[in-house]
């Protein structure tokens, strides 16, 4: 259901970005799925492909960081200040985090750094990666052996992203900053639980700057993401140019509801395409997301229908 939110964020039974569908169907684009750590360590991927890992054990489907779910609108902005504090509140939100979406999104953000090198690659010279690399200020990174935290209301260093991980080079850091960027500018950060919980690596939880307002307190580099990285606000809030209509404006909640009369105003086709069925094939293809089951796992990889 995550997948299909990203991939078909409108839930109009057409996928956002056909070019961005079917380079992932012809490039054997998977998720491997594996319901415990145990499954992960004996499951066996596929021979081919590029695949992204996400755990049922990190699906939790009625996450706080999902708008809705703590009481405001997915898609009036206007109500997500007065909502930072519902984690749950009164809303019966979880307020645990939700990696499938970071995970699934991971996985299309490479399709798209492939598509668009110049605008989504995984380097410094990018669009996104200059603008990433310029929000680190002088906090360093963890592969380069001089991190410092940028979190606290005395932070060891004046920046807005860093990565304390020796392991995540270049391109994992380039690749971790859009996901950072795209999930505070559907407003996925933007409770004080969440910004707490990324204050030591990323401190631009709210996107907008008319919402400066519910800044985090106690973090003396907190920025709105729009006025923290005009260049990256910019990127990511356009999803309808070339290059841009791969990525999404509205939270997953792991729900992929599309109407029947959805289905048929944009492709033609009718059905029920509910929160339990594979989105219809978009315009101009017969690509579809296929789910097999392999013991106690899943193993969802995308396939030609």
């Amino acid at each position: 259901n995550v997948v299909l939110q990203l991939l078909d964020n409108d839930a109009d039974g057409k996928a956002d970005d056909t070019r961005v569908v079917r380079y992932m169907v012809g490039h054997h684009y998977y998720m491997v799925v594996p319901d415990t750590e145990r499954d992960l360590e004996t499951m066996r991927p596929p021979p081919r492909g590029v695949g992204q890992m996400t755990g049922v054990w990190e699906a939790v489907p009625n996450s706080c960081d999902n708008p809705g779910n703590r009481g405001a609108s997915n898609t009036d902005r206007a109500t997500w200040a007065a909502a930072v504090a519902n984690t749950p509140g009164a809303t019966g939100c979880d307020p645990n985090r939700d990696a499938t979406t970071e995970e699934v999104f991971h996985l299309i953000t490479h399709a798209a750094g492939k598509l668009w090198p110049h605008k989504w690659g995984p380097t410094e010279t990018s669009a996104a990666g200059a603008a990433i690399f310029a929000m680190n200020g002088n906090c360093g990174w963890g592969y380069a052996g001089d991190f410092g935290d940028p979190s606290g209301s005395t932070p060891a260093c004046m920046g807005l992203y860093a990565y304390d991980d020796h392991t995540c080079e270049v391109g994992c850091v380039v690749d971790e900053g859009i996901y950072w960027s795209s999930v505070a500018w559907m407003g996925g950060l933007m409770t004080d639980d969440r910004a707490a919980f990324a204050s030591d690596e990323w401190q631009m939880t709210v996107p907008d700057a008319s919402m400066r307002g519910v800044l985090p307190g106690g973090q003396a580099n907190a920025r709105t993401l729009e006025e923290g990285s005009p260049a990256m606000y910019a990127l990511i809030s356009d999803t309808t140019s070339e290059g841009h209509g791969w990525l999404p404006s509205i939270m997953p909640d792991g729900r992929y509801n599309v109407t029947a009369a959805d289905a048929e105003a944009s492709t033609g086709n009718t059905g029920d395409y509910d929160s339990g069925g594979a989105m219809p094939p978009a315009s101009g293809t017969t690509t579809a997301i296929v789910v097999t089951l392999m013991c106690c796992s899943a193993l969802a990889w995308f396939g030609h229908q």
